[in-house]
């Protein structure tokens, strides 16, 4: 997930399963980094003071992006397509929501093991090896 006007980029597998509108994903985002940054090691006072600068700056921005104060864009990519967004105008497209369809790079592929995967003729190098694939 990234959201290229708050200079946010979320890795995949950080967020875990989640259920939620767009308003709870970027609290969750914005808690969840908080803490790891202000609540640990040389956060809070014995941060510098440009660094923490910096930081309250990014957090007030997606503070006001959960208001709806200001206008961004969210960008899923889903390589394993196990994300689903609700449209609340359905059955009729929402025009605020804009989906595409694209193939998997060749790091993604390699990321989720599909290049190592063989889905066709697996049986004939079965027998050649000298496994069945009859169960007997």
């Amino acid at each position: 997930m990234s959201c290229p006007e708050l200079n946010l980029s979320v890795e995949p597998g950080t967020l875990g399963g989640r259920f939620t509108t767009v308003e709870g994903i970027l609290t969750q985002v914005r808690d969840d980094l908080r803490s790891s940054i202000f609540d640990t090691g040389d956060g809070g006072d014995s941060m510098e003071v440009a660094t923490k600068t910096k930081w309250d700056s990014f957090f007030d921005k997606l503070t006001e992006a959960i208001n709806g104060e200001v206008k961004f864009t969210i960008i899923l990519q889903d390589p394993l397509a196990s994300s689903y967004v609700q449209s609340f105008t359905a059955p009729e497209p929402d025009p605020q929501i804009k989906m595409e369809e694209y193939d998997r790079t060749e790091e993604e592929e390699e990321e989720l093991g599909h290049k190592d995967m063989k889905t066709e003729g697996y049986e004939e190098d079965a027998e050649v090896n000298g496994a069945a694939t009859n169960g007997t």
